[in-house]
């Protein structure tokens, strides 16, 4: 274990012995503060929540606009700091990048994940503009259509401005993104709410991309369903997580 990072704002408020540790990656937008209850109500899980840089208290910070960089900036992190049972856990962009960072993983030859969970996130992006629509005017459609930003961000310029940048260059992250990786190893949970664009059969094409069955759990809600089924959400993980053939083995102290 190391002393405070920059990415893990959390990390001086560890759970001691926790089941696991939940290592958090934001929305496109989003930064750390959105797993902040979870850090704060979750008494079996370590939550920690990473923090991408372009964003929060790492805003002067240039963000990350290629997949491969923001893997391998993650990758290297986790695989300094992680406990022996560890999940990585994405919801939307996050998700891709948590994929992206076990695959990462494996291929440095690092401690995998015991569980992968990916929330509301496809394989694949299909998310485009309408032709001629301007990209800061399908960027705020598809913000306040989701239900993830107040709309009250978006009137004033100066944040409407520091907000719209992060996006811009989330979504060049994201942009044509494909997974760069074969089949993983690891166990796989997905996740996704009945009234997202992001559908179960979107979430099942996750599973042409691993080589044990993936398990799929859908909550009643849209886009950020966790928000409002947050503990059922990290009981969810909890169960999937004893569930794995390593959480088994962690369990019956074998």
């Amino acid at each position: 274990m190391t002393t405070a990072h920059p990415l893990l704002p959390f990390w001086d408020d560890r759970l001691p012995h926790a089941r696991a540790t939940v290592f958090c990656l934001p929305h496109a937008g989003g930064g750390a503060s959105a797993y902040r209850e979870w850090v704060r109500t979750s008494t079996t899980l370590d939550v920690q929540p990473i923090q991408l840089p372009g964003r929060e208290q790492l805003i002067s910070r240039p963000a990350i606009e290629r997949m491969p960089d923001v893997a391998s900036l993650v990758g290297e992190l986790i695989a300094g700091v992680a406990p022996q049972s560890f999940v990585l856990f994405g919801h939307s962009m996050g998700g891709a990048i948590a994929a992206e960072v076990t695959a990462w993983l494996e291929r440095e030859r690092h401690p995998l994940p015991t569980l992968l969970v990916v929330s509301a996130r496809p394989p694949v992006n299909q998310a485009r503009p309408e032709p001629g629509e301007p990209e800061d005017e399908w960027l705020v459609r598809r913000v306040l259509g989701m239900g993830g930003t107040p709309a009250g961000l978006l009137d004033d310029p100066e944040l409407r401005e520091l907000f719209l940048g992060t996006i811009r260059s989330d979504m060049r992250l994201l942009r044509d993104y494909v997974p760069a990786f074969g089949r993983l190893s690891v166990p796989l949970l997905a996740l996704g709410g009945t009234e997202d664009e992001v559908t179960e059969s979107r979430l099942a094409a996750w599973q042409e991309h691993f080589t044990a069955p993936i398990h799929i759990r859908m909550f009643p809600g849209g886009h950020f369903y966790l928000r409002q089924h947050r503990d059922a959400v990290l009981a969810a993980v909890q169960g999937a997580l004893t569930d794995s053939p390593a959480g088994r083995k962690t369990a019956h102290g074998s």
